[in-house]
């Protein structure tokens, strides 16, 4: 009989191998760029028959193509057996290693079937039809439709000629607003502001509008390298008006398993609960974010990895001639000169699946950053939907998308 360990471990092991190759495999950019391309689909299909192919590359929703820790699959392992027993003790072990890795007090963690719950909570907790919410534009859409949702007002800034959050003119728009939203690192465009521009704007915000609360989104905070970048958790300490966000759906491979947590003061978290959806972490999800948060050396090689597979596929684009903005992500933004959900589209027929288009900026790409292996499969197809004639968005339903494509 093949136990709940053996198979993680079978699909785990694939997972890994991938993993180790990819960094030998960097050792120079793939000089051709024209290898074979997988045949397009020859019969009619819908977005999501498409998508849902086999052997469909997934390089659209910013997901970890490596999968969790070892440790995290060990952990499920080991609790498995008592499913059938509520969390208890193990919400407790997740708060506490929380927060001596931010070192806070265990009150200033609130933990979440991922960090969405959280968003979705801030914007009805702080916002209202006389309360607006500011951000970036573009920048991560959720708390955007949650305000619209709501009617609340939602100030769009738009973003410097860098593609970096202009965190001037959020804190010029904030006055009396109920919420700003930083994305850092921003999605889509994969860019970072260093934390010395977060804490100008912080501080601007506090002495001119208190009743103002800052959101601070660090999703992707283990993939940044710019110099001078960091964590918004200190001004959390200081500050009631600052709420900092994390997941684990991202350098931690746990994307499907629906883990994030919100730091900030306690009478704030307070605020907060009463409009969080208390979403309920399993055994499993809880003993898996535990053994992963300490496994700093799985951390660092999915970092190493990222940063290696980041370089090869943005310096494939450059030397085809398009504009890549400066990542800091798992992900890259790139100018393809044309529709980006054409763009989506023709991928997805041959078999890989990137993100979808970001209004205003309709001819970037996001493409999410996977193992080499995918990327030197993918980046061939790149090439060639790009050096073809555009052709008019297929008529996919652009509305039928699966939950992950709207990360």
């Amino acid at each position: 009989m093949i136990t709940l360990k053996e198979t993680l471990m079978n699909r785990r092991s694939f997972v890994q191998t991938v993993g180790v190759g990819a960094v030998g495999a960097l050792t120079a950019l793939k000089a051709d760029l024209g290898a074979q391309v997988p045949a397009p689909t020859t019969a009619p299909a819908a977005r999501r028959a498409a998508g849902a192919a086999a052997n469909a590359i997934r390089i659209g929703a910013n997901e970890n193509p490596y999968g969790p820790a070892s440790s995290a699959i060990d952990a499920i392992a080991r609790v498995a057996g008592g499913a059938n027993r509520y969390p208890g003790v193990l919400i407790g072990d997740l708060m506490t290693t929380v927060a001596a890795k931010h070192e806070v007090a265990t009150d200033m963690v609130l933990l979440s079937g991922g960090s969405g719950d959280i968003l979705d909570a801030m914007v009805k907790a702080y916002t209202s039809k006389t309360k607006a919410l500011v951000t970036g534009l573009p920048s991560y859409e959720q708390p955007s439709r949650g305000a619209q949702r709501l009617g609340s007002p939602v100030i769009d800034v738009p973003l410097t000629s860098e593609l970096r959050l202009d965190t001037n003119a959020m804190a010029a728009k904030a006055t009396g607003a109920g919420l700003v939203y930083i994305c850092n690192p921003n999605n889509p465009t994969s860019t970072v502001v260093p934390l010395s521009e977060v804490t100008a704007l912080i501080e601007a915000v506090v002495k001119a509008s208190p009743t103002t609360r800052i959101l601070v989104d660090e999703a992707y905070f283990e993939y940044a390298d710019m110099p001078g970048f960091g964590t918004a958790t200190p001004l959390a300490k200081k500050y009631p008006q600052v709420i900092v966000a994390r997941t684990l759906s991202k350098i931690h491979g746990m994307a499907g398993m629906r883990v994030g947590y919100a730091l900030a003061q306690p009478k704030t978290l307070a605020e907060i609960r009463e409009f969080h959806s208390g979403s309920g972490l399993s055994s499993m999800s809880l003993a898996a974010a535990n053994a992963s948060l300490k496994d700093t050396a799985n951390m660092e090689k999915n970092r190493t990895m990222n940063r290696a597979v980041r370089a090869f596929t943005a310096e494939a684009f450059t030397r085809a001639g398009y504009t890549v903005a400066a990542s800091d992500a798992n992900f890259i933004f790139v100018n393809i000169k044309r529709d980006a959900r054409g763009f989506q589209d023709a991928c997805r027929l041959k078999g890989v699946m990137v993100g979808r288009a970001f209004p205003p900026m309709t001819t970037w790409a996001r493409i999410s950053i996977g193992t080499q292996d995918e990327m030197d499969k993918a980046v061939p197809v790149f090439m060639s939907v790009l050096a073809a004639a555009p052709t008019q968005t297929a008529s996919f339903d652009h509305l039928d998308l699966l939950p992950s494509e709207l990360t």
